[in-house]
């Protein structure tokens, strides 16, 4: 018989096409996923992937056996989930993708805080500021801010949170503070890189009403964290989540700039694939989460 995880192995370089990135993903060696995959391929007797330089293709005979295994597979983790959530244990993977900036400064240590409760629980992290395909990267939650549009996927709104412009305090006594959108054109901005497209047009507020402002800079970067490291270390104005600096503002390292000014709030959403009864562990994440994350407004309101 074969082993369940050498199934999984299969599944994963199927969608990914690709051995190394399905070795990397589920934590094997290269070597040690190309042997269970020829593993499988022995007991089967047929050759699931057609080789080539680049990728892994299915043959025919490797579909048709991967579409009737997957089902199986569901059902075995279906089972195994509800056996753990009917003895109260935490257990088991759960794959989060999480925005740069808060996902490295405060989300992974509440995560950590979490596995120390539920060693049997394991934590996957993939950080970025980019939307996540939850399907092809394997992903069970993805946390995000804005409105999103795709309506396969489940949401549970964390807060909502404005974004604002911040400054270290070196940055405004060299360079002098704004007291204007158009004075912006005269300070040096920090610009993240969204989806390969420089984000030049800040949404902000001006007498109550929504006003777009198109910005130019030197720095340009397409990880949040990079941006808000920038700011700190006073290289110029940044366009921020709230969120993201409440810590930094409420403590002295930035400045809030054009306070008054301050873009209408959007939502932070946990966001996750339609299933009719997600699994106790995915569950319980959630629910950590949103705990962590009200505790987090309360602590750092905006001023």
């Amino acid at each position: 018989m074969y082993h369940l995880n050498d199934l999984q192995l299969a599944l994963r370089i199927a969608a990914l096409e690709s051995l190394s990135a399905a070795s990397k993903e589920i934590g094997m060696t290269p070597a040690a996923a190309s042997a269970a995959l020829q593993r499988l391929e022995k007991k089967l007797g047929c050759q699931l992937f057609a080789r080539s330089t680049r990728r892994l293709q299915l043959t025919e005979e490797g579909r048709i056996f991967l579409d009737s295994a997957k089902p199986a597979l569901v059902i075995l983790e279906t089972a195994s989930a509800n056996l753990a959530e009917h003895r109260g244990e935490l257990k088991g993977e759960v794959r989060l993708a999480l925005p740069s900036d808060i996902g490295r400064s405060q989300i992974r240590a509440w995560l950590d805080e979490l596995m120390d409760s539920a060693p049997e629980l394991t934590v996957q992290l993939y950080f970025g500021d980019h939307m996540t395909d939850l399907i092809d990267q394997n992903i069970h939650l993805a946390l995000r801010y804005g409105q999103l549009d795709d309506s396969n996927l489940k949401r549970r709104q964390l807060a909502m949170t404005p974004r604002v412009l911040v400054a270290s305090p070196a940055y405004l006594a060299q360079h002098g503070t704004p007291s204007t959108l158009n004075e912006l054109s005269q300070h040096a901005v920090l610009i993240l890189n969204r989806g390969g497209e420089p984000w030049q047009k800040w949404k902000l507020s001006h007498n109550g009403a929504p006003v777009e402002i198109e910005v130019r800079g030197q720095r340009f970067c397409n990880d949040g964290a990079v941006i808000r490291d920038w700011a700190l270390s006073g290289r110029g104005i940044a366009y921020k989540s709230w969120l993201d600096v409440a810590q930094d503002v409420t403590e002295g390292r930035l400045n809030l700039v054009l306070a008054d000014k301050i873009a209408p709030p959007i939502p932070l959403q946990l966001v996750y694939l339609q299933t009719d009864y997600p699994s106790h562990k995915i569950r319980r994440t959630i629910e950590f989460l949103v705990e962590k994350l009200s505790q987090f407004s309360q602590n750092y309101p905006l001023p």
